[in-house]
């Protein structure tokens, strides 16, 4: 105190004042200079010196002397809300030029941190600074720093609008301010003076949904912008707790028990700090959970309930914080979800905060979030701010409204989750990348497109392909700012991703087996796979003008809406699809598509090396949620038989139906195979007919019997070759890589290559001549492609989607996991003499099922790290869902319950008996007859 002191009083026309109040006189008669008063920095004193600022008095200045660590800068931050205030903050033995532009600061009130040497020892995060707002009235930055890394709470606070909002209108009354004008801003000053910071640890969003929904009731409640913080648990700093008048936290769960990847270490950080006392925070919490995650009643569920939010309560309870009101659970299992607890406890927390009477519609920095049917009606047909989001060099992210619309462009905003938690301690945002999928109807593309895409991943994604389950390619790694680049790239080579994601007709599938039917009928059905496709294409100019245009002369060429005539969907209007539609046609007897769980599916009816037509299948679809009974798998209902030049057109019309009598209200219950399992499928089928102006005939009988890939050599009838390769769980990589980009240089004009639904590749068109050169290369580099190099019935049929650690969603590993799993099991396999038997084996990392998990004959669905759903029972053909039958397994247990199994089969099995029928027969799983029966517990 004596030090500052001294500092105080060399200061010219400079007056030191033993109390705030003293001060506040002596501010008020003086002429020039400043009044000083110098206190210790403490929760009791800061009050009574936010509403000496208040008065907004130029002669004014405070100093606050901080000699215990730790120390928290943040209310020396809310000063600078009240406007022209000089705020700064430094080191007693060194305070620089602060002291000296605080006390020429006349505009308004002065206060200054000084911080004592020992009390910021060893302390990365402190950070000096100067706030001046004559620096931003002559052209430059206000807030200005010497430090290279700059404290977390305050890069926070500096990034928020309210801040932006504040230094736009920073003035204090005048003294000929009238009356009504003083007393209104006055009010505000009081509302600003309520404070509530909401931290949030979510995965799922459903946690950080709810913190934001409580900072929105209170910024509409009479709290000021400003004094309302809204972020995850990680970015808090922990050490800041103790000046905190209030924190609400909303806690989800994640893995067994533990708290999600952005409030992990904050809870590590506040249980190191036993030197911490929190007697003066008031806190509540909101935590969210399931109650029957790890099985409905035992003992592990109940532990794991809400864990992290019960340990939090705990922690802070014994650090002497004081419990607000009782803790809040959200619980899975209720009807609405974790929504029936929320509303519950959130109102009695508005009650408490006395904003319970506000309306919380309207927005704040923090929301509302906007629901994706807003969001494509108010995004003139899906352009939105993506081109200025996309220019933003900024941030490596775009705004969330943004992440939405994206998807509607075939892309996914996602972040390498192997990185959050070094990341976050390093103080930067995540590492965000974009993952780009490719519009390729049938699966088909020509040499020179492969090679494309091969300079695509090499130039812009990170050095890799995925083939997806949808007959495509993905890439990713792509950073923001070579999106435009990738798409362009692409467009150059005569493919774009439009349609390739979000609420529209996706990529439409086709049977890339050459061997189940004549070249020149195959490629008949592949012309009416791309009549079905193109039919059903979204029209709008949004894709061209913000990924292709570029420079002022293309500028001048863009249309619009508003300046050029409305822009009108033919099919989608504004609103588009309650969700994505998913389409396959299949040539029996393959299956290879899957097309059962599809919302559409064609199968092609061949006579006599004639193509009939098409049996039309409606309903499928294998998203669900774990634990909602309100979400469970379907698989489709054909309904009728049309002709070839027709398949469009009922497409157009099944299409849409789901789009008027789809449910808008919940994602969840928005995929056609809700629709037609509420209504029924002659319901569904009666209005397709209706659309089409004529009814479809009678499904016409097919026979369905396999549905794996082809691998080897097969000649077609004009003299050309196909070969089936093997590419594991789809990714074209390293040596595999290498060899089909010199096979695809080397069938340049000629050759064509097909990817199919279980992520490999068909080389298709290789004349006699070059047919031993690409087996040359196929040998030289070691590439699966037939049933000697294929390894095992498991690998050739294994299916993974991409999991961690690029999807947000994904609880747990598939595509880098799946693999070493196949090796044990192998091992069991040749042991039991099954080696070779084909039995579909898939993996997914979340109950989405990109990967197809549910019509696998030994299917898992990531519920936690390392812990899987293990599901058994499926047919061989793809007609059959498969069953639960242990729940929550790893590795170990996978290989304890499938050995005995394999062994069974081996020695039990009938002829040509499958694995799955195998199971059924045995009594070993129930058949799954039907989707609503997903959450049935199996009869063994």
């Amino acid at each position: 105190m004596e030090k500052a002191a001294a500092l105080l009083k060399a200061l010219p026309s400079s007056k030191v004042c033993g109390s705030l109040d003293a001060a506040q006189a002596a501010a008020s008669a003086a002429e020039e200079g400043k009044c000083w008063y110098i206190v210790q920095l403490g929760k009791s004193s800061l009050s009574e010196v936010h509403s000496a600022l208040q008065q907004g008095c130029g002669h004014l200045g405070v100093v606050l002397v901080a000699s215990q660590n730790p120390v928290s800068q943040l209310e020396v931050l809310r000063a600078m809300e009240y406007g022209g205030v000089y705020v700064a903050s430094a080191e007693l033995e060194k305070p620089g030029e602060c002291l000296n532009e605080a006390a020429t600061f006349t505009s308004g009130p002065s206060l200054v941190l000084l911080a004592e040497a020992a009390a910021i020892k060893g302390d990365e995060r402190w950070t000096a600074f100067r706030y001046d707002p004559r620096r931003e009235d002559q052209g430059g930055c206000a807030f200005v720093t010497d430090s290279i890394r700059v404290r977390e709470e305050i890069q926070g606070f500096l990034s928020r609008e309210s801040l932006l909002t504040l230094v736009a209108k920073k003035s204090l009354p005048s003294p000929n301010v009238g009356d009504a004008e003083a007393g209104a801003l006055s009010e505000g000053l009081a509302a600003a003076s309520k404070t509530v910071t909401i931290l949030y640890s979510s995965d799922t969003g459903h946690a950080e949904e709810c913190a934001k929904a409580v900072a929105r009731q209170c910024r509409n409640g009479g709290y000021a912008g400003s004094a309302v913080r809204c972020a995850t648990m990680d970015s808090f700093d922990v050490g800041a707790l103790s000046s905190e008048p209030l924190v609400v936290f909303c806690v989800a769960t994640a893995g067994k028990g533990e708290f999600c990847g952005n409030g992990r270490n904050f809870f590590q950080k506040l249980s190191d700090r036993s030197d911490l006392a929190l007697n003066d925070l008031k806190y509540c919490i909101f935590g969210l959970g399931d109650s029957h995650y790890w099985g409905k009643g035992t003992e592990e569920s109940k532990f794991n309930f809400a864990k992290p939010a019960r340990d939090l309560d705990n922690l802070l309870e014994k650090m002497g914080a004081q419990r607000m009101m009782p803790t809040g659970f959200g619980d899975d299992q209720d009807v609405d979800q974790y929504h029936t607890g929320f509303a519950e406890w959130k109102g009695q927390l508005f009650s408490r905060l006395g904003v319970d009477k506000a309306d919380a519609a309207g927005g704040g920095d923090d929301g509302p979030v906007k629901t994706d049917e807003q969001i494509k009606v108010e995004t003139k047909q899906l352009r939105g701010s993506m081109k200025e989001s996309l220019d933003d060099i900024t941030t490596g992210q775009v705004p969330f409204q943004d992440t939405k619309l994206i998807k509607s462009h075939g892309s996914y905003q996602q972040d390498d989750r192997d990185l959050r938690e070094e990341r976050q301690k390093m103080g930067v945002e995540n590492a965000f990348s974009f993952m780009i999928r490719v519009r390729l109807p049938g699966g088909y593309c020509t040499p020179e497109q492969w090679i494309a895409m091969d300079d695509i991943c090499q130039n812009f994604a990170n050095g890799t392909l995925k083939i997806t389950t949808r007959q495509t390619w993905q890439v990713h790694g792509v950073l923001k700012r070579d999106v435009k680049n990738t798409m362009r790239a692409m467009n150059k080579a005569c493919m774009d991703t439009v349609a390739a994601c979000g609420d529209v007709c996706r990529n439409v599938l086709c049977t890339s087996r050459p061997d189940v039917c004549s070249k020149e009928l195959h490629a008949e059905i592949l012309h009416y796979t791309y009549d079905i496709h193109d039919h059903c294409l979204p029209r709008s100019g949004a894709y061209h003008e913000i990924f292709l245009m570029q420079g002022d002369e293309m500028a001048e060429k863009i249309q619009i809406m508003g300046s050029t005539p409305v822009e009108e969907e033919p099919l989608y209007g504004l609103t588009y699809l309650p969700r994505k539609f998913k389409v396959a046609v299949a040539i029996p007897p393959s299956n290879d598509v899957d097309l059962f769980a599809h919302c559409a599916g064609f199968i092609a009816i061949i006579e006599n090396g004639k193509l009939l037509g098409f049996n039309v299948a409606v309903g499928g679809g294998l998203g669900f949620t774990h634990n909602n009974q309100k979400t469970h798998p379907r698989l489709a209902d054909v309904i009728g038989f049309c002709k070839p030049g027709d398949a469009k057109y009922v497409c157009e019309c099944i299409l849409t139906v789901a789009r008027d009598f789809g449910d808008r209200t919940g994602r969840k219950h928005a995929r056609v195979k809700y629709t037609v399992e509420d209504y029924g499928p002659e319901w569904f089928k009666e209005q397709v007919e209706e659309r089409l102006g004529f009814e479809l005939e009678a499904a016409k009988p097919y026979t369905l019997e396999h549905r794996g890939d082809m691998h080897g050599w097969v000649q077609a009838s004009d003299g050309t070759w196909s070969c089936g390769l093997l590419i594991p769980i789809g990714r074209v990589k390293e040596s595999s890589r290498v060899c089909i980009r010199k096979i695809a240089e080397l069938l340049k004009g000629e050759g064509g290559f097909r990817m199919t639904c279980n992520q490999s590749l068909v080389l298709e068109n290789i004349s006699e001549a070059k047919k031993g050169q690409v087996q040359q290369l196929l040998n030289e580099y070691k590439v699966m492609h037939n049933k000697e190099t294929t390894v095992s019935g498991l690998r050739r049929n294994m299916v993974a989607c991409v999991a961690l650690p690029t999807c947000p969603l994904a609880f747990a590993e598939a595509e880098r996991y799946l693999p070493t799993l196949v090796e044990r099991l192998e091992a069991v396999a040749d042991k039991c003499g099954i080696g070779q038997e084909d039995i579909v084996i898939r993996m997914t990392g979340c109950p989405n099922s990109c990967g197809r998990p549910s019509m696998a004959e030994i299917g898992f669905i990531g519920k936690a790290p390392g812990t899987y759903n293990m599901y058994l029972g499926a047919d061989f053909v793809g007609k059959r869902l498969n069953t639960l039958y242990a729940e929550s397994v790893n590795e170990d247990e996978i290989i304890k319950i499938l050995t005995p199994m394999f062994a069974k089969y081996a020695g039990g099995r009938a002829k040509n008996e499958s694995f799955g029928d195998f199971l059924v027969r045995q009594g070993i799983v129930k058949a799954m007859k039907d989707g609503r029966d997903w959450w049935t517990t199996p009869e063994v």
